[in-house]
């Protein structure tokens, strides 16, 4: 049978499997028993680029039901455990709805697409706070990832989100973008523009729910100094075609 190994991003950890992929992101999603409901975000990891993993525990854990079901889950860390995975041991990323849906996605290169002015970032790891930025997703990451700097993250997860006209217009309409208190949003991304020193304004100091997957606009940037891996969202055309089960289950999970 073989083995899994996964980076889940809500709430970090590492955490070893028997299930594929789709299976493991069912099963975070919704359990065993169909008691429980919640989104998940993981990366699935390269076993062999992997070091100093706990084999004797596996060996001991890592093993099939009594009935010939395969092992679910076995935790490995859940501490500091992203900035200790190589880059290059992460493979496709994996966004979960609440229902168990599963979306995967495929590292891609970047291109910047027309500049906005403003930037809007859900972090994941190794915080969670929700940041407005004039830097684009490469710029933030090595802005963020800076260890000359007396607070920096080694490595750090996240999302860019949409702001559409708001990146330019501060009192835009916000039309169907379910952020809350959009007042304090206007708000941060005013005094964000007016200051030509400040480059980031935390809107949300701990992000405590769900992620809106329909907010999500460019797509997830994992990073560390001068290196980063970005996995693309689907445009709407794809969502609504070839991810249509996926993609109505996320509106219906966050809307």
């Amino acid at each position: 049978m073989k083995n899994y190994l996964y980076l889940s991003a809500t709430p970090e950890s590492l955490v070893a499997s028997q299930l594929p992929p789709v299976d493991f992101g069912n099963y975070l999603a919704v359990g065993t028993r169909k008691r429980v409901r919640g989104q998940a975000i993981f990366i699935e990891l390269d076993i062999e680029k992997m070091e100093n993993l706990p084999q004797d525990y596996l060996d001991e854990r890592l093993v099939p039901y009594e009935d010939g079901e395969p092992k679910r889950s076995v935790f490995i860390s859940i501490y500091r455990v992203m900035e200790n995975i190589p880059m290059d041991a992460l493979k496709n990323l994996y966004l979960v709805t609440d229902d168990g849906k599963v979306l995967e996605l495929e590292a891609n290169k970047y291109k910047p697409p027309s500049r906005d002015l403003i930037h809007l970032y859900q972090q994941f790891n190794p915080i969670t706070t929700r940041v407005a930025s004039k830097l684009s997703p490469p710029e933030f990451i090595n802005f963020l990832t800076d260890s000359s700097k007396p607070v920096y993250a080694p490595k750090i997860f996240f999302a860019e989100l949409k702001l559409n006209k708001l990146s330019r217009d501060s009192y835009a309409p916000i039309h169907d973008l379910p952020y809350p208190n959009p007042d304090h949003l206007r708000d941060c991304l005013d005094r964000l523009k007016s200051s030509k020193e400040r480059l980031t304004k935390t809107v949300i100091r701990q992000f405590k729910g769900d992620l809106s997957y329909r907010t999500v606009k460019d797509g997830f940037f994992i990073g560390e100094p001068d290196r980063f891996l970005y996995y693309p969202f689907p445009s709407i055309e794809d969502l609504e075609d070839k991810y249509y089960y996926w993609w109505r289950s996320a509106l219906v999970q966050c809307f």
